[in-house]
């Protein structure tokens, strides 16, 4: 299967080379409750197991005690999943703070000793590190037996950190956390960028290897969660009664409420029936309070919690998915545009996010870029409406050719190999 995106189009290759064992590291995210961890890792981590024979996936994830004990059945039924896909799970407890101070901090760098003494059981030759401290616990151990390290950020973290006011910009903790980020981009086989940006920057900063690899979502579930008869018709014929749906925690620069709030009311103002759904773990009275105080009906919002294996089919009703970063950066890609495409959901982007994402979202019709400051530019909003059958298919099938999670498990099968 191919793409018509050049810059996606990197999946077709051979998987039956040296036999791989790949250990993948996560530290302090919780596999069970995350839904991008279900969504990203796990469906990918299952991926890689049926795509080819010879490559040996071990999952170790550091997890705090409190959740070891408290979600242990949930642990339970998870490794047996993830055996019979073909992907063993391994959890040790992490007794420190999931965010360090400085990195040299002697206790969480000691924690790298069952690190290395996993990978030299079990023969690994290939780590695989999501995040900067599994980064780090990784490379510490490639030094005493000599593996390859996958670094895989997801994202800028001393930046991010200083984005959302935990540390300081220019601090002893900032200034430490870029230089150990300097060393891994160094130091690692492979350095993974969300976008060709992302993926450049890390070649300008001395990677040795650097490839861009998009998220995308598992396109299945969304197939096999659809509704037998699509109701899109009805509810949409009337060109009146639309929701705007948003997913994310909203509590960081990253998803700011208000921002939502405006395209909502730039929504309304064209479709004065308009209904607001957000979908989030976070407590929902700051949103809420932000909702009232700028002029709108709470009885036209609702919020709602669904576990990760729910969410396909909790997003089929919704009409447009907004998707949006407060804080323009290159490093991103956001996770939710693969589900809400997969889903048949048509975008509104705002004008805030560049890059790729946007690029594609014109060029391929699956969305609208808007700026809730010119609510009357929502009227092209209309003709979506009128042929939302069209544009849903659209989504779904560009989501099944170019961001189907079955393409990122190939695609780190063969980098892996390259290194």
């Amino acid at each position: 299967m191919t793409s018509n995106n050049p810059q996606v189009n990197d999946l077709i290759f051979s998987t039956d080379c040296v036999p791989i064992c790949l250990l993948y590291i996560t530290y302090q995210e919780n596999i069970l409750g995350s839904g991008i961890l279900y969504t990203q890792v796990l469906r990918m981590l299952e991926g890689m197991a049926t795509t080819s024979r010879r490559v040996n996936i071990v999952l170790l994830s550091y997890v705090s005690p409190q959740l070891l004990w408290s979600e242990r059945r949930g642990f339970s039924e998870l490794r047996q999943h993830l055996q019979s896909k073909g992907v063993r799970l391994i959890l040790l407890p992490m007794f420190f703070p999931a965010r360090w101070r400085l990195p040299w901090s002697l206790p969480q760098v000691l924690w790298s000793l069952p690190t290395i003494f996993i990978a030299a059981i079990l023969q690994c030759n290939v780590l695989h590190a999501r995040g900067y401290p599994a980064a780090l616990l990784a490379e510490i151990t490639a030094m005493v037996i000599g593996v390859k390290v996958v670094f895989d950020p997801r994202g800028q973290y001393p930046d991010e950190m200083v984005m959302n006011g935990i540390w300081r910009e220019g601090s002893l903790t900032h200034r430490s956390w870029l230089r150990l980020e300097d060393w891994l981009i160094r130091t690692a086989g492979a350095v993974i960028g969300v976008t060709p940006e992302y993926r450049d920057e890390f070649k300008q900063r001395g990677a040795k290897r650097a490839f861009f690899v998009p998220n995308r979502a598992d396109t299945t579930r969304f197939r096999e969660s659809a509704p037998v008869q699509s109701i899109k018709g009805s509810l949409h014929a009337t060109k009146k009664d639309c929701e705007l749906l948003f997913i994310g925690e909203l509590h960081s620069v990253w998803n700011d409420p208000t921002l939502v709030t405006k395209h909502f009311i730039a929504l309304q103002k064209q479709f004065p029936q308009a209904r607001l759904r957000m979908i989030t773990r976070a407590n929902p009275a700051p949103a809420q309070t932000i909702l009232k105080r700028m002029g709108v009906d709470l009885q036209r919002v609702r919020f709602e919690t669904h576990p990760p294996d729910e969410m396909p089919k909790a997003m089929h009703n919704a009409t447009f998915g907004l998707i949006f970063r407060a804080v323009k950066v290159h490093s991103l890609w956001p996770v939710k545009m693969a589900e809400y495409l997969a889903a048949g959901i048509p975008l509104i982007v705002d004008e805030s996010l560049g890059g790729l994402p946007r690029k594609i979202v014109q060029k391929r019709r699956l969305g609208v870029v808007l700026n809730p400051e010119h609510p009357i530019d929502y009227a092209v909003l209309k003709e979506v409406l009128d042929d939302w059958e069209v544009w849903s298919m659209r989504c779904k099938d560009y989501a099944m050719r170019c961001l189907d999670i079955r393409s990122t498990s190939k695609q780190y099968i063969r980098i892996y190999r390259q290194i």
